[in-house]
C-alpha cells in the first residue's frame, strides 16, 4: 500500500527561491577566493562563466522536468548509463554537498565577524558549532518553509541591488573607467591561465543543481513551471554576481583585498554606503549561507537515502529515529565529514574553494552528459542538441583542468568518491553482510532498518486504507467523526466512539500522519513507521465489542495539520477529535503547531475539539 501524498508545494516564485537561497550565496565568498589565484582578472572570469552558467541552467530545466522524481544527477544519470553510474553520480554530488555545508558555515561566521571582530579568532569552532547545531535541528525534524526561503531570498536579492545601487552612484569617472579595464585584463593572459581562471570560476555558481533535487515539489505543469522558475534564478544570478565581483574588485582598496578576502561584499557596502548598508549585508548573508548550509545537509542525507534504497548503501542509513522519524545516522554522517573538513583546513576559504571543484564539476559533467545521451537516444539532432553537447564539452573542460591544477581537491573529493563506491559495490555484492552481522549495535539497528515486513500479516492492520481509499468507503462506512491519533490515547478514542454513537452512526474515521519535514522528498514507505503501527494498533484494539468500526488512516505529509485538514474536508466530517499537545515550544517551532494549524485550515462548519 502506497499512501498519497501532496508534495508539489512549490510555484515558480518559491522555486526560485529555493534555489537562489543556494546558488545565492557563491557572491559572498567567491570574488575573494577568486582574487587569491587570478588578482584584477576576477571580474573577467566571473563574467566569461557567466555564459557558460546559462547554457547549463537551460539544461538543468529539462533535467528536472524530466525526472519529476527528483534525485537529481542520481537520477538522470541512472536513466542514461545505469545504476552504478548513477550511483558514481551520487557520490561526486555528496562531496560537493559536505563542501556546501563546510564553505558556507565558515563565510557565514566570517561576515559575522566583519562586525564583530572578537569572533574571527574563533571561526572554525563557531562553524563547526553551527553545522552540530543545524545536525540536532535537522535529527528532531525541520519543516523547510518555502515562505521563509522566499523572505530570505529576496531580503538578499534587495541588498545586493542596494549594494549595487550605491557603489554605481559612488563612483567617479576613474572608477568606472577602472571598472571596464578590470573586464578585459584576461585578453593578456596565455591559454593555459585562461583555462584555469575559467575552471576556478564556475565555483560561483555552485548550487545550481539544486532544481533538479526539488523537482517533486514543484508545482504542475512541471515543464512551464520549472522553465518560469530558471528564467528568474537566471536573470537575479546575471544581475548580482557578475556585476558584484566586479565592483568589489575595482573598488576595494588593495590592502582590503589583501586582508578581508573573505567579505568583500560587506566590505563593498561599509565603502559605499556606510555602516548600515554593511549591516545590511552582514546578517542577509550570514543567515542565508547558515540557510545554504542547512540545504546541503539535507541534499546530501537524501543522496544517501537514495542510493540505499537503490542497495548501494547498507541498509543502516535509512534507519529512522524513533522519537523524531528523521534519518539520524544520515544525517550524523552528514554533518560530521563537514565538521572534519572545517577543522583540516582550519577554515581557510581558499583551501575550501580549491577542495569544493572536484565534486561540483563532476556533478554538472555527469548530468549534462547524461541528458545528451538521453536526448540522443529520443532522436534529437537540432541546434539544442549541438548547443547542448557544446554546453558538456566546457565542463567538461573545466572540470579536467581542475583535476590537474586543484590537487587538494582532487585527492580529498577521489578519496571520498572512491570510499563510497568501494561500498556501495561491497554492499550490492555483499562483501561486508556477514562482518556486520557479527556486531551487536549494527544487529539492532537493521533489525529496525527491515522492521515492518511481520506487520504486513497482522491482523489488527488488515484495514489499514489511504485517505483515498477511505473516501471510497464513505457509502458503506459513513461518519461524522474523524480522529487525529499520535500515541495510545484511550480517552480520546472513547470520546470518538461516544460521539458517533450520540449521532446514530455505526463507524468513527481515524487518521495517523505520518511527518517527513523537508523540500527534497525522498522515497516513501509502503508501511507506517513504529510509531504509527503501535498508534493505529491501539486504536484497533480499543475499538473491540464497542459495536463500532474504526476506519484507520494512515498518510504521509510534511505539514500534518494540512494533512489532517484536508482529510477532513475530503471526508466531509463536521468535527475533529485531537488530543493535548504534548510536545515542547521547541519542537512546535521546528514542526509547526497542529492545533494552531487545524484552527487555521479545517472547513468553516468543521469543529475541532480537544480531548486532555
Amino acid at each position: 500500500m502506497q499512501p498519497t501524498r501532496d508534495t508539489r508545494q512549490l510555484n515558480w516564485l518559491l522555486a526560485w527561491a529555493v534555489v537562489f537561497c543556494d546558488i545565492g550565496t557563491s557572491v559572498y565568498y567567491v570574488p575573494g577566493i577568486l582574487y587569491g589565484h587570478v588578482k584584477d582578472a576576477t571580474p573577467f572570469f566571473v563574467l566569461l562563466t557567466t555564459g557558460g552558467f546559462i547554457l547549463l541552467a537551460l539544461k538543468y530545466i529539462e533535467i528536472s522536468w524530466r525526472n519529476p522524481e527528483g534525485g537529481g544527477v542520481v537520477t538522470i544519470t541512472t536513466k542514461a548509463f545505469g545504476p552504478m553510474w548513477g550511483c558514481l553520480g551520487g557520490m561526486l554530488i555528496t562531496v560537493d554537498y559536505f563542501l556546501t555545508t563546510a564553505i558556507s558555515a565558515v563565510s557565514g561566521f566570517q561576515y559575522v565577524g566583519s562586525v564583530f571582530p572578537t569572533l574571527d579568532h574563533y571561526v572554525v569552532l563557531l562553524a563547526c558549532g553551527g553545522v552540530i547545531m543545524l545536525a540536532v535541528l535537522n535529527i528532531i525534524g525541520i519543516r523547510e518553509s518555502a515562505t521563509v526561503a522566499l523572505v530570505m531570498a529576496s531580503g538578499a536579492l534587495i541588498v545586493d541591488f542596494v549594494v549595487i545601487g550605491s557603489s554605481l552612484y559612488s563612483m567617479d569617472g576613474s572608477q568606472w573607467q577602472a571598472t571596464l579595464n578590470h573586464l578585459g585584463t584576461g585578453k593578456n593572459l596565455g591559454g593555459y591561465d585562461l583555462l584555469v581562471g575559467f575552471g576556478s570560476a564556475w565555483l560561483a555558481f555552485s548550487g545550481l543543481e539544486s532544481i533538479s533535487q526539488i523537482s517533486p515539489a514543484i508545482r504542475l505543469p512541471l515543464r512551464r513551471t520549472t522553465r518560469i522558475a530558471m528564467a528568474a534564478v537566471i536573470i537575479t544570478i546575471v544581475l548580482t554576481s557578475p556585476i558584484l565581483s566586479t565592483l568589489s574588485i575595482s573598488l576595494l582598496s588593495d590592502e582590503v583585498k589583501a586582508t578581508q578576502s573573505e567579505r568583500f561584499i560587506s566590505e563593498l557596502g561599509w565603502l559605499t554606503g556606510g555602516f548600515g548598508i554593511k549591516l545590511a549585508v552582514v546578517f542577509t548573508a550570514s543567515t542565508l549561507l547558515l540557510f545554504a548550509s542547512n540545504t546541503a545537509i539535507i541534499g546530501s542525507y537524501h543522496v544517501f537515502l537514495a542510493l540505499t534504497n537503490q542497495g548501494f548503501l547498507p541498509k543502516i542509513l535509512s534507519a529512522r529515529s524513533a522519537a523524531f522519524n528523521t534519518p539520524h545516522i544520515a544525517i550524523l554522517i552528514a554533518t560530521s565529514i563537514p565538521i572534519l573538513v572545517i577543522l583540516m583546513t582550519q577554515g581557510k576559504m581558499a583551501v575550501l574553494g580549491d577542495m569544493y571543484a572536484f565534486g561540483l564539476l563532476g556533478a554538472f559533467v555527469f548530468s549534462s552528459l547524461s541528458l545528451d545521451v538521453i536526448r540522443w537516444r529520443l532522436g534529437r539532432r537540432d541546434l539544442g542538441f549541438l548547443i547542448g553537447t557544446l554546453t558538456t564539452g566546457i565542463v567538461i573542460v573545466a572540470w579536467g583542468v581542475n583535476l590537474v591544477e586543484k590537487e587538494l581537491a582532487t585527492l580529498f573529493g577521489g578519496t571520498l568518491t572512491v570510499i563510497g563506491m568501494l561500498t556501495a559495490v561491497g554492499v550490492r555484492r555483499g562483501w561486508f553482510i556477514e562482518m556486520l552481522h557479527q556486531i551487536p549495535v549494527i544487529q539492532r539497528l537493521q533489525a529496525r532498518a527491515y522492521r515492518a515486513s511481520e506487520h504486513l500479516v497482522e491482523e489488527e492492520l488488515k484495514g489499514l486504507v489511504t485517505l483515498g481509499e477511505a473516501v471510497d468507503l464513505k457509502a458503506l462506512y459513513p461518519s461524522s467523526t474523524l480522529l487525529a491519533l499520535r500515541g495510545e490515547t484511550p480517552r480520546l478514542i472513547l470520546e470518538g466512539i461516544t460521539r458517533a454513537k450520540g449521532k446514530g452512526e455505526s463507524a468513527v474515521y481515524c487518521i495517523y500522519v505520518e511527518e517527513w519535514p523537508g523540500l527534497f522528498n525522498g522515497e516513501t514507505p509502503h508501511l507506517p513507521n513504529d510509531e504509527g503501527i503501535r498508534t493505529l494498533r491501539h486504536a484497533l484494539q480499543e475499538v473491540r465489542d464497542k459495536d463500532i468500526q474504526m476506519i484507520p488512516i494512515w498518510t504521509i505529509s510534511h505539514n500534518a495539520a494540512e494533512a489532517i485538514a484536508n482529510a477532513a474536508k475530503e471526508l466531509g466530517v463536521d468535527t475533529v477529535l485531537v488530543g493535548a499537545t504534548r510536545r515542547s515550544a521547541f519542537y512546535h517551532m521546528l514542526r509547526g503547531h497542529v492545533v494552531k494549524g487545524l484552527m487555521n485550515r479545517l472547513p468553516h462548519n468543521c469543529h475541532l475539539m480537544i480531548c486532555n
